[in-house]
């Protein structure tokens, strides 16, 4: 059975005042698309390698149901999330078997569930929603006060963050641009660069946007980009560039001279930076792939080196709360394993003073 729209046309008059009342008046549209989101992305969990997160993921669901509006989207984004956020907490309240479908009567019949987040009765993984192993390994680490609290954190919604783009503008500019827009925002508390929503707002159409004045970036990768402190004439190797991100953040006070090189072992994402650099009017940097014949003779010349490696992902499960449940101690010893390769390989370009 399912929660779609279709089951509205059988309600009886008892269903329609009763509990289940509450899902039949519910718009049919989103709770379908709900469902099929839900189960989409758990059978690209089972059959992709990599797999998409969950951001990724809907970003490209939706763009597959284009005729679902801006309300819509937002509504079955913020349910999905919530939904993945307290799977676990919400499996302990419902009847076997736990699939969506099921979840979905527990989190949408009632807010019972959400009382038990403070049941003193329940164990402390169950009341934060997290995988057992993965809070016993916050709580071996910090104790478990210091877990709890870190857990509801990480369950806490994922806040916007923008990095201003330093080389054309600003942030007190940027920042007044967007208030006179009526765009809630604030200053960053760390980032020098950094500004945060107050609220979720569609950026994408503002001018500052298409001018490249500021892109949306977590203040925690501003703050990793700002530890390199470049000057200009030097030479920076971004050795897990991505797509650049992080290398927009530290090479405006470089004034377009010195180089910047960008590496990534996925070429797709690391020849994305292209229009970011360009669109943010930053010249001097080099795309190198894997198989790039200037790698070797990069060798001992690098100034900086800034390797974000691979990693759990456990500090972004904001973002992305799916990650918790793929979590297992094995995998983070292959990261680590990983890690330490990455590193080792990454700092033969570094030079003897840099």
């Amino acid at each position: 059975s399912t929660l779609s729209g279709e089951s509205c046309e059988h309600a009886t008059a008892d269903e329609a005042t009763g509990p289940l009342g509450k899902l039949l008046t519910m718009n049919a549209t989103r709770v379908r698309h709900l469902e099929n989101a839900l189960g989409l992305f758990e059978q690209t969990r089972k059959t992709e390698t990599p797999f998409l997160p969950l951001d990724l993921f809907l970003r490209r669901y939706f763009q597959a149901h284009k005729f679902l509006d801006n309300k819509d989207r937002a509504w079955i984004s913020d349910k999905t999330y919530e939904l993945y956020r307290w799977r676990g907490l919400i499996d302990h309240l419902t009847p076997k078997p736990h699939n969506w479908v099921n979840r979905m009567r527990t989190f949408f019949m009632s807010d019972r569930w959400r009382s038990q987040t403070q049941n003193p009765k329940l164990p402390h993984h169950v009341r934060c929603s997290f995988p057992p192993h993965l809070f016993k390994r916050f709580e071996d680490s910090q104790g478990t006060k210091v877990a709890v609290e870190l857990c509801d954190i990480l369950n806490e919604p994922a806040m916007t963050f923008l990095r201003v783009n330093s080389a054309v503008i600003s942030r007190d500019k940027v920042y007044s641009f967007l208030t006179s827009r009526s765009v809630p925002v604030e200053k960053t508390l760390n980032s020098k660069i950094g500004l945060v929503l107050a609220s979720k707002q569609k950026l994408l159409d503002l001018p500052e946007y298409k001018l490249g004045y500021f892109e949306i970036q977590d203040e925690s990768s501003q703050l990793i980009a700002q530890q390199v402190d470049a000057k200009p004439g030097d030479l920076v190797m971004d050795f897990c560039a991505g797509s650049g991100g992080k290398a927009l953040a530290f090479a405006p006070p470089m004034l377009n001279r010195g180089q910047v090189f960008l590496h990534d072992v996925r070429d797709t994402k690391l020849f994305e930076s292209r229009k970011r650099f360009r669109k943010a009017g930053i010249k001097n940097y080099t795309i190198l792939p894997p198989s790039h014949p200037l790698l070797p003779k990069l060798r001992s010349k690098m100034d900086w080196v800034l390797v974000d490696a691979p990693c759990s992902q456990t500090g972004a499960l904001r973002r992305n709360p799916d990650m918790k449940w793929t979590y297992t101690d094995d995998r983070l010893w292959r990261w680590v394993a990983q890690q330490r390769e990455i590193f080792e390989i990454a700092l033969k370009y570094l030079k003897d003073d840099g």
